[in-house]
């Protein structure tokens, strides 16, 4: 797991971590590289959240696919003569092959942490 210092923008593994509670930093820990004292934002958002094409698009066209599953079921897999569940596990699959595809760089990246700035 790596984080990102949100102070000088450096990734660093989590092994670098400077734990200076002997000096006094009750809360958080110090960035190796610039010293900055940060902790973990807890969100849970990463780097990949943050710079991902789509997101927005992705969730609703998956919330879509199932509202409309009725629709799906009347005007396509009755037409082609399929089954219902088919149709929509092939329509789900190309709404996340397309997402990925757009974000195939992202996807190869390491999972990174963002940090936020203790507040003294």
């Amino acid at each position: 797991m790596k984080y990102q210092c949100c102070v000088c923008g450096s990734n660093f593994d989590a092994s670098q971590i400077k734990d200076d509670f002997k000096n006094g930093v009750t809360e958080g820990f110090l960035c190796p590289l610039c010293g900055a004292n940060i902790k973990d934002d807890l969100s849970g958002q990463t780097s990949f959240d943050k710079k991902a094409k789509g997101t927005f698009t992705f969730y609703a066209l998956l919330v879509a696919l199932f509202f409309l599953q009725d629709n799906i079921e009347e005007y396509v897999s009755r037409l082609l003569g399929i089954n219902n569940g088919l149709t929509l596990v092939t329509l789900m699959f190309v709404v996340i092959f397309t997402y990925a595809l757009a974000n195939k760089n992202l996807l190869k990246e390491s999972n990174i942490l963002i940090t936020q700035r203790v507040d003294t």
